[in-house]
């Protein structure tokens, strides 16, 4: 390219990154990737623009959005320093999850060779399943403060306000590095041709589209949803990664239990009466139990066994499981759960003296 005229595009670009904020700096950045198969140099004197504006965002303090009326906070703040536990997920969403760690924690690399990391990941799967675990743990390991979009504070009985709210809390996602977490983003991203909704959330869909094409590679964007179903089909092609979240196999449910302390066996028998349940019933299980341990003095193990033994009647696996697992669980839950022979009758569906039987045929 002639010297002037490259001078000229330099000074074009440096121009419309201070004045357009996030959205230029992503296209200078799109098109560096572009022109650097075709004239290296030219992408190497626009890189250090686009690098050092992203630094000076990163010193300018960010004032937190609020909605106008009720000078409510638009969004939830927690810090790096907030514990985070790690989330146990399946094997396809723990290998999405490295890849994008990975991506992110490379991004001058990758920035260095004209690519862009991983900027917005689209979570869908029931509730319960670690969507916001993952969210909260992915800000830990990337020593970002995890930001969560306040629907409450956000939607607004006053028409256009709710859209204002929205742009105001990606408008503050993109001026400091952070992790935005767009929770039951089904409720802000629905399918356009819904006729049950006024324009302004349909407006609003169209927003969020072109801010996610034009998302700033200093933050993350995280957008979780229960319904997939209900979200316009443009979003899930907007996202550069999408994670499936599914109900835990009994694998993963036994292997939760014994971070918690149970033993192999047992964690294995209260993951059969778990399955098909979320983690997050195990982690009401598991807080139940304690308390119950704490508070009347019963014995931790029978309390969560108890808490599996409701648990599995209510969604009708109990009686199944408890069948099948036959003499070898009553001989369990008798001497080292400490049940009583006619609450293990009661619960397996047996008369009471043939649990008596084969305690004491164990004996």
């Amino acid at each position: 390219m002639d010297p002037k005229a490259q001078k000229e595009l330099l000074e074009l670009f440096q121009d419309a990154i201070q004045v357009g904020g996030a959205a230029i700096e992503m296209r200078v950045r799109r098109f560096t990737s572009l022109v650097r198969q075709s004239d290296q140099a030219l992408a190497a004197a626009v890189m250090p623009m686009v690098t050092g504006t992203a630094m000076r965002r990163l010193d300018t303090p960010s004032v937190s959005p609020v909605d106008s009326d009720t000078k409510m906070p638009l969004v939830r703040f927690e810090s790096q320093d907030r514990p985070a536990a790690e989330p146990l997920l399946s094997p396809e969403a723990t290998v999405a999850v490295t890849r994008l760690l990975k991506e992110r924690e490379s991004a001058e690399k990758l920035t260095a060779a004209g690519l862009v990391p991983i900027r917005s990941v689209l979570m869908s799967g029931p509730p319960g399943v670690g969507k916001t675990m993952t969210a909260r743990w992915l800000a830990r390991r990337l020593d970002l403060p995890l930001l969560t979009l306040d629907l409450a504070s956000v939607m607004s009985s006053f028409l256009g306000r709710t859209g204002a709210n929205v742009r105001a809390v990606l408008e503050h996602a993109q001026r400091q590095p952070c992790v935005l977490l767009l929770d039951e983003f089904d409720a802000i991203a629905k399918r356009r041709d819904d006729d049950s909704d006024v324009g302004e959330l349909k407006r609003l869909v169209t927003v969020i589209l072109q801010t996610i094409d034009d998302w700033t590679p200093m933050s993350l964007l995280v957008a979780a949803t229960n319904h997939g179903e209900l979200l316009d089909p443009a979003v899930w092609r907007r996202f550069d990664m999408r994670m499936d979240f599914e109900l835990p196999s009994a694998a993963l449910i036994s292997r939760a239990f014994r971070t918690k302390g149970v033993d192999r066996v047992m964690a294995d028998l209260l993951a059969r009466l778990f399955e098909g349940q979320s983690m997050s019933a195990v982690s009401r299980a598991v807080d139940a139990s304690r308390k119950e341990h704490v508070l009347h003095g019963v014995r931790f193990e029978q309390a969560l066994v108890n808490a599996a033994l409701d648990a599995g009647r209510q969604h009708g696996a109990a009686a199944k499981v408890l069948r099948a697992a036959g003499r070898d669980l009553q001989i369990l839950l008798h001497q080292a759960q400490g049940m009583p022979a006619r609450e293990i009758a009661d619960a397996i569906g047996v008369s009471h003296t043939t649990v008596l039987r084969s305690i004491k045929s164990h004996a």
